[in-house]
């Protein structure tokens, strides 16, 4: 994708989502085996490196993932692309998925509402 890519979102993006997702393949080496709010500061960190970079740089850095992104194999892109699409209509690998509980809730029955909350009883 060109590097005038832009989100449609309320900024213009820094990096296209292809260049994002080589970005964070190169990242995710020191993400392994950290708690989440360690994670989440990880990603804190990046993005504020990303944000503080001059032009030159960031010119510089979408060239670089843009360069190996193109070195992928369309097998490799398409996988990417695919996974960028569930994330973006919430299909995600670690999303909890509608429906897909371990059955029906305790107290059978249905109404809507829990025994002994109901307007009736006290």
């Amino acid at each position: 994708m060109s590097e005038e890519h832009q989100s449609g979102g309320k900024e213009e993006r820094i990096l296209s989502p292809e260049q994002q997702a080589m970005w964070r393949r190169d990242n995710r080496g020191a993400m392994q085996g950290k708690s989440r709010e360690e994670k989440l500061a990880h990603r804190k960190q990046l993005r504020d490196k990303l944000e503080a970079m001059s032009e030159a740089e960031r010119v510089a850095l979408r060239s670089e993932l843009q360069a190996k992104w193109d070195a992928l194999s369309a097998e490799d892109k398409h996988a990417i692309t695919q996974k960028l699409h569930e994330l973006a209509e919430g299909k995600g690998k670690h999303r909890q998925k509608k429906g897909k509980g371990k059955g029906k809730r305790k107290g059978g029955g249905g109404g809507g509402k829990r025994a002994g909350h109901g307007e009736d009883s006290e």
